[in-house]
């Protein structure tokens, strides 16, 4: 075998078009991409008969519509239609080249209606065949496509990630441990829920890669691991621009199918009425007669002999180009070269008409060079040691690599309205979770409106400009039947035959598919979840809290919560925000909040103070509704405020450490904000029920300077608890 290894990835998505109506243009999108990608695709694999090691990932639009009885019928009608016409073409008079053409097309189409009946017109059978037989590895996407990072909450992008897997699993038997995340978008933090889900690779554009924090000693030659544990496989865009550039790739041969050239439009109205949509509306049959020719709009037809000669060469060139690549990268080690090469589906068959061919025959040319083909997954078991580690910046394979297709002057309008879903969801699910059955089925539809929304088709469609008009009307559609619905659960309107007719409009995903406690925020799940009989818990503010300080506050906050509750104190930890860490966090019996500032950026100290202040009161104000506070505990002078507050609106003890003062920070010190401090710091002195000093502070020192009562003494060790004598 040569060195390095190739791995094919082939994404395959539709939005969801599926309507109850009849002659709706979108659906023929499902009509191509069956006749055009996935049962050619099927073909080569049944062709072949061995572990060609693809990966196939298949969305849950397309899943779904595969499965949908009347989109089966509706495409078996299509094949006949096709086939009528085809019929009527060749009953006329017609030059030799068009009838070589139209009895390609006849032998054609009777086959995809054999394959598809074959498999009780339903493809995810064959799929799931094939990948069962070792044929294929199968991988999904998230639920409706998404857009990652433009999701506004965790609990959006848990969704859309757990209901697209749990979607896969109901129809394939197997849960993956891959995803294809839309547009190849990777953001930080998305790795953290992947994993958290059971998923362990994805794929991203080679950039992700040569811009990352450290740059990869492999280069783009292995996948490495996010912060967070997952692989990332980068596309390797030498070898993809050999079939998708326009520049360089094949599908531009002269001798290829022409795409956009259509019977439809060849042929008089009168003569083509009949297989066009009831109100006058001409759309492409599929029967594309002309061949590319070359720069001219005078088209030569299709001649599938030399179409057929192509793909020979095509795929033998693909094979030297991949041997020379993968030998000028021979040396690389531990692991091997790997070139993956990830494609949306319909490129193969619906844009390049002889694609599928293509691939079946670069794998048989691949068998014949030695170049071993591999999956992720198969790649990830040899060689899950070898991988490195870094950190990935927010990127796709979109235009320009970031996100200027999804967010631009066509789309942006329709974020505000996604963000709003989202947390309205996160409210709704909080407010009516398990207060009757019709209320939990509603939160599964409005979740379910809210997936449908969010598809990062309708914000493509509209940067494009092809649909606009269908992908703005779908979008506002998703919105509207949403605020319906949310409406009928507030005013308890809900019956259902409402809920009957929300699923009726897009019968998309089976309720086993949703879990409404996906959008629980992570207090409210652990409050609905797994709070029980939880004893009265403690109140700890402070400036500091991480778990990597070494000395000082930070430190002793850190030891003085983890010993209190491995004693069994309940301990909520307010303490202010920063970048890169989470908003809230829970180990065992310590929940960490860390709190924004409740305005902008203030510059002068003791804003900011009072800001963060202001901050704490109001959470708490909150968390009151969920959680009793026997005592409030308060770390440095600068919690002090919203710590006597709360102490005496909550009617509970206030406990205060203070490990050093201004006067003993700053002896020397003058001026207004030491005047300031020091009154803060007197306060609390007066306040507390008890005051901690630190071991280096003198009390005697002290009350020289502070008006210091017989509630002030030394820190206690940390076997011992300071809330046993009051609380």
């Amino acid at each position: 075998m040569k060195p390095g290894y190739f791995s094919l990835v082939l994404h395959a998505h539709l939005p969801y078009v599926r309507h109850e109506e009849e002659h709706r243009l979108e659906e023929r999108w499902v009509y191509e991409a069956i006749s055009e990608t996935y049962i050619p695709i099927l073909w080569q694999v049944d062709r072949l008969k061995r572990p060609l090691n693809w990966t196939v990932s298949i969305s849950p639009p397309v899943v779904e519509m595969l499965a949908d009885p009347l989109v089966q019928d509706r495409y078996v009608a299509h094949l006949d239609e096709m086939l009528e016409l085809i019929a009527l073409e060749l009953s006329g008079e017609r030059s030799e080249a068009e009838v070589g053409t139209l009895h390609f097309y006849e032998r054609r189409y009777q086959d995809l209606k054999n394959t598809f009946l074959h498999w009780d017109k339903n493809l995810n059978q064959a799929f799931r065949t094939y990948r069962e037989h070792g044929y294929i590895d199968m991988v999904t996407c998230t639920a409706t496509h998404g857009f990652n990072p433009h999701l506004f909450t965790d609990q959006a992008a848990r969704t859309e990630i757990r209901s697209g897997l749990n979607c896969f699993e109901r129809h394939y038997g197997f849960r993956p441990t891959g995803i294809w995340l839309p547009e190849c978008a990777y953001t930080p933090g998305v790795d953290r829920i992947l994993y958290e889900e059971g998923v362990r690779y994805t794929f991203v554009d080679e950039h992700a890669l040569l811009d990352a924090d450290p740059t990869p000693s492999k280069g783009i030659g292995a996948p490495v691991y996010s912060p967070h544990g997952v692989a990332l496989f980068p596309r390797d865009q030498i070898i993809s621009g050999k079939i998708w550039s326009s520049m360089i790739g094949y599908p531009g041969h002269p001798d290829y199918r022409e795409f956009y050239r259509d019977l439809a439009y060849d042929r008089d109205w009168d003569y083509i009425q009949s297989f066009m949509h009831p109100e006058g509306i001409r759309f492409d049959t599929g029967l594309k007669m002309h061949r590319i020719t070359g720069d001219t709009d005078e088209k030569d037809y299709y001649v599938r002999d030399w179409a057929e000669h192509q793909i020979a060469n095509h795929a033998t060139d693909f094979a030297e180009t991949l041997e020379a690549h993968l030998e000028a990268h021979g040396a690389q080690t531990f692991p091997p070269f790997l070139v993956t090469a990830p494609f949306d589906a319909e490129l193969f068959g619906h844009w390049w008409f002889e694609g599928p061919e293509f691939l079946g025959q670069v794998a048989e040319r691949l068998e014949q060079f030695g170049i071993e083909t591999i999956t992720p997954a198969l790649f990830l078991e040899r060689h899950f040691q070898d991988l490195e580690t870094v950190h990935v910046s927010m990127n796709t394979w979109g235009r320009k690599g970031y996100g200027d297709v999804w967010i631009n002057e066509r789309n942006e309008w329709m974020l505000r309205h996604l963000h709003m879903m989202e947390t309205q969801l996160v409210k709704d699910v909080a407010d009516y979770r398990g207060t009757s059955p019709l209320a939990d089925r509603a939160l599964k539809q409005l979740i379910r409106h809210y997936v449908l929304a969010v598809s990062s088709d309708w914000a493509f469609i509209l940067d494009g400009q092809t649909t606009a008009q269908y992908a703005a009307d779908r979008f506002r559609e998703h919105t509207r039947l949403f605020a319906e619905l949310e409406t009928a659960l507030y005013e308890n309107k809900l019956t259902d035959e409402v809920l009957d007719a929300h699923f009726r409009a897009y019968p998309f995903l089976q309720d086993e598919d949703l879990e409404v406690d996906t959008f629980l925020s992570p207090h409210d799940y652990y409050v609905t979840k797994e709070r029980e009989a939880e004893a009265d818990a403690i109140l700890v503010l402070t400036p500091e809290y991480t778990g990597n300080v070494v000395g000082g506050l930070g430190q002793r906050v850190v030891e003085e919560v983890e010993a209190r509750a491995k004693q069994g104190e309940t301990m909520y930890v307010l303490t202010p925000y920063k970048e890169g860490l989470l908003e809230y966090e829970r180990h065992d019996n310590v929940h960490v909040y860390r709190v924004r500032l409740t305005s902008p950026f203030l510059e002068h100290v003791m804003n900011q103070v009072a800001a963060q202040n202001v901050g704490y009161v109001k959470l708490v104000h909150e968390l009151v509704n969920a959680v009793r506070f026997k005592a409030v505990h308060h770390f440095d002078w600068m919690t002090i405020p919203a710590a006597r507050s709360l102490a005496k609106s909550l009617a509970v003890p206030l406990y205060s450490t203070m490990l050093s003062f201004e006067t003993t920070r700053n002896p020397h010190g003058h001026g207004g904000l030491f005047d300031a401090i020091h009154r803060i710091e007197n306060s609390v002195l007066a306040e507390a029920d008890t005051v901690y000093v630190g071991a280096d502070v003198s009390i005697d020192e002290l009350a020289s300077r502070y008006a210091v009562k017989d509630n002030v003494t030394n820190c206690l060790s940390l076997d011992a608890s300071p809330y046993k004598q009051n609380v």
